[in-house]
């Protein structure tokens, strides 16, 4: 069995970390004007929801992970 992926998604993945790579690059000395204007409560509040989603995220990742270990969707693609 021939095993193809599309050219492009490959294209769009490349581009979007092309882009990604770009947007980091040019924001970097960027000011953060509305960073600079929140009280330290709002900062607060700001980092819990940070964490929170943060973790929903890697936990996203985490059962993503476990789930193409068990599926192995790819693996006639070796």
């Amino acid at each position: 069995m021939n095993c193809k992926i599309s050219i492009y998604l490959a294209y769009a993945a490349a581009v979007y970390i092309a882009a990604c790579v770009f947007y980091f690059i040019r924001t970097r000395f960027v000011g953060t004007p509305f960073i600079d204007s929140l009280t330290p409560a709002q900062r607060r509040i700001k980092k819990k929801s940070a964490n929170i989603r943060r973790n929903i995220f890697y936990q996203g990742i985490g059962i993503s992970a476990l789930i193409l270990i068990m599926l192995q969707p790819f693996k006639k693609c070796n």
